[in-house]
C-alpha cells in the first residue's frame, strides 16, 4: 500500500500598492466593497489591483527551530484543546494535532515552558497544516507568532538558547 502525499497548501500574501505592507487575507475578504482602506497606511485599494504573491519555504521560515515537547493549550471551534509541540522557534511553533484547523485561523496559545512559573500567552496564526497520512510522520499545524509580549518573547528565546545554543 503506497502512502498518499500530504495535501499541499499554497500560501500567498497580498501587499498594499502604496506602502507595501501585508494585507491580511481575512481583512480583504471581509470587505464587501470594490475599494477598501489599507489597514496600515489608509490608502484606498482597488480590490482588483491586489495580486497574490506566492510564498516560498524560504520566505516563510526565518528562524532556526529545535525539537521540544511543550504543553500548549488553546480554544478552537468552542473547544478547549491541550496538545504538545513538536518543535519551536523564535517566530513560531509546530503543534502535533489531528484536529481540524484552517489556514489563517487565529489562535490564542497558552504555552508551558519548563522553568517558568506561568504559561506564556501568545497569539498566533495557522500558516501550515500537515495532514496525517504517513505512519512515521506527525500530523499538526505550523503557527506563526503574531502577538507576544516582550517578556514572554524574552523568556521563550532564553529557553530556546538554553536548549539549542541559538544566538
Amino acid at each position: 500500500m503506497s502512502a498518499k502525499p500530504d495535501k499541499v497548501f499554497k500560501r500567498t500574501e497580498q501587499h498594499c500598492p502604496q506602502c507595501r505592507e501585508i494585507i491580511p487575507a481575512s481583512y480583504a475578504e471581509e470587505n464587501p466593497f470594490p475599494e477598501f482602506p489599507c489597514p496600515s497606511c489608509g490608502a484606498l485599494i482597488d480590490i482588483s489591483s491586489l495580486k497574490n504573491d506566492e510564498l516560498t519555504a524560504k520566505d516563510e521560515r526565518t528562524d532556526g527551530r529545535f525539537d521540544a515537547s511543550l504543553k500548549v493549550s488553546y480554544n478552537s471551534y468552542n473547544e478547549f484543546i491541550t496538545e504538545y509541540s513538536k518543535n519551536v522557534s523564535r517566530g513560531g511553533i509546530f503543534i502535533n494535532t489531528k484536529r481540524h484547523h484552517e489556514i489563517s485561523e487565529i489562535v490564542d496559545l497558552s504555552l508551558v515552558v519548563p522553568g517558568l512559573d506561568h504559561a506564556l500567552k501568545i497569539t498566533g496564526e495557522v500558516m501550515h497544516i500537515k495532514i496525517h497520512n504517513v505512519p512515521d510522520e506527525d500530523a499538526g499545524i505550523g503557527i506563526k507568532f503574531i502577538d507576544i509580549d516582550s517578556e514572554s518573547r524574552k523568556a521563550l528565546i532564553e529557553f530556546i538558547k538554553s536548549r539549542n545554543d541559538l544566538k
